[in-house]
């Protein structure tokens, strides 16, 4: 909330500058800070006497025969106008206009605050405006700015350039092409080839705004940031804060934050350097070029220390295949990295669905790892793969280059495909294993409580009988997703009955449950809830 308000602050304080100082070229610059200067003359000075400059020392004073109206100051010429003290080696004064023009060594001091040199002073006692060129450096014990023109009013203790200037400023070089420096609120805002250099990193950008108490560099536009060491990021946005002295901070507008292998989208995002965290709000993206995944939701955090990462709201996770890619969503998607950085654990937990184009699945919460490529499925999951719809107690798929090779199904498996109206082939046991080649199911084991139904036909492909068949242990034979051959081991019980013998209560397995409207069709379905 406070960093809301703050952006708020300082993107109205841009909005004035920009639009009042920064639309034009030097002429439209000077002629509005003249306005600017003319304006607080008339409110600070109109009832008030017009305070005179005093001329405190010189060594020599002489009339000048070219500049009648002026007197020439040579040696140590001192000058003094309320809190402000000028300092040259010569000088003209015309007092009659309360003006003074300085040459070599100019020094301008102010409440032993604000220190200004330069070669040469252009200074208007009436409407305090100084303007100082060659070798000008200004320093408030903060920082030290150094330019070749600089127009200072003591008035409003505002400065301008726009010609280019050097702010240095503790660890911070910053330069730009135009800029201000707000005396007051030790605030500097700058315009026009923006470029701030720290030991940690380099800013780019178009405009910029920099305390130099709270060292916050607030910016709008495009801006760049890249930070130098071995864990080296990147940051885009257009528009955010940033403290140099804490590393942390706020990007907003088409912002993301890139490190080696990872980058993080989103409306805006909030990132602290020293803990290694970022958080994204809106439309939030984390893409992991060495895992081949995207993350995406509503919501992420991001540790870069712990390499965890958290997305939750509409996630979904986009696994990358070399011919297709994976789809999943869940409720909230959380990923780990192990301590190398190159192995990774992902986590979906509640109303987990996905969706490839040769498998689909559907269960409560899943897991999969990098390290073994193993997919686990828990609390009612469902498969489905071409006409197989394939449940149990828990699911875990083995992926090997990125395609299936095997199954393992624990507890009540279950394996089932639609045959004609209310007709289904099954296969019921223990536990399975199914195994894969080219992502189509070929062959199963089944250990324990063997039963299968499956259906014959005759060559006019119309159905004659079904057969059942009880067996502790079973192999199943599949081509093109249908039973080739069945091998009962260890005492089998097996009939074959004529298609309409058996009543429909007998045609169906302990267990059976055909979930097909659970199926999601197209990758958008992930989505759906039923």
């Amino acid at each position: 909330m406070i960093n809301d308000l703050f952006c708020s602050g300082m993107k109205g304080a841009f909005d004035f500058y920009i639009t009042n100082y920064f639309k034009s070229a030097q002429f439209f610059a000077k002629l509005f800070f003249g306005i600017l200067f003319c304006t607080t003359t008339i409110g600070v000075y109109a009832q008030e006497k017009k305070e005179k400059i005093k001329l405190e020392h010189a060594d020599s004073l002489v009339f000048d025969d070219v500049v009648s109206i002026a007197r020439r100051l040579k040696g140590n010429v001192v000058f003094s106008q309320g809190e402000v003290k000028l300092y040259c080696d010569s000088a003209y004064f015309y007092d009659a206009t309360n003006v003074v023009d300085a040459y070599e060594n100019v020094r301008i001091v102010k409440n032993n605050d604000l220190n200004l040199t330069g070669k040469f002073l252009h200074y208007d006692g009436d409407s305090k405006l100084a303007t100082i060129t060659n070798n000008v450096r200004m320093t408030d014990n903060k920082m030290v700015l150094t330019t070749e023109a600089l127009d200072y009013n003591m008035n409003t203790e505002t400065g301008f350039y726009n010609n280019g200037a050097t702010i240095v400023d503790k660890d911070n070089t910053l330069t730009s092409q135009f800029g201000y420096y707000f005396s007051n609120t030790k605030m500097l805002s700058f315009k026009k080839n923006v470029v701030l250099v720290n030991p940690r990193y380099r800013l780019t950008g178009d405009t910029l705004m920099y305390n130099t108490t709270t060292h916050t560099a607030t910016f709008v536009g495009p801006t760049y940031i890249k930070s130098s060491g071995r864990d080296a990021t990147f940051i885009y946005c257009e528009s955010g804060w940033y403290n140099t002295d804490t590393d942390k901070s706020f990007f907003r507008k088409n912002s993301f934050i890139q490190s080696k292998e990872q980058k993080l989208f989103g409306d805006s995002l909030r990132y602290d350097k020293k803990a290694g965290t970022g958080e994204a709000f809106g439309n939030v993206m984390l893409s992991d070029s060495l895992q081949k995944t995207i993350i995406a939701g509503d919501y992420g955090k991001y540790n870069e220390l712990s390499g965890q990462t958290f997305v939750t709201g509409r996630s979904q996770l986009i696994q990358i295949f070399d011919s297709d890619s994976l789809f999943m969503h869940a409720d909230t998607l959380f990923a780990k990295s192990d301590t190398s950085g190159k192995q990774k654990t992902y986590f979906a937990y509640h109303h987990v669905k996905f969706f490839k184009k040769d498998f689909q699945g559907k269960c409560d919460s899943l897991t999969y790892s990098t390290t073994d490529t193993l997919m686990r499925m828990f609390t009612l999951p469902v498969l489905w793969s071409d006409s197989n719809q394939i449940t149990g107690d828990s699911i875990h798929l083995q992926m090997e280059n990125n395609k299936i090779s095997k199954m393992y199904m624990f507890e009540s498996s279950f394996i089932a495909s639609y045959e004609d109206t209310n007709r289904y082939n099954q296969i019921r046991g223990k536990n399975m294993i199914g195994y894969f080649e080219n992502n189509e199911l070929h062959k199963i084991n089944v250990e324990g409580n063997g039963q299968t139904i499956y259906y014959g036909r005759n060559n006019a492909k119309q159905l004659v009988g079904v057969n059942r068949a009880d067996c502790s242990d079973l192999v199943i034979h599949l081509d093109s997703s249908k039973v080739s051959k069945i091998i009962l081991l260890n005492k089998p019980e097996a009939t074959f009955y004529p298609i309409d013998e058996l009543n429909t209560s007998e045609l169906l397995l302990r267990g059976f449950k055909w979930r097909n409207k659970e199926r999601p069709m197209k990758k958008e379905d992930i989505f759906s809830i039923e």
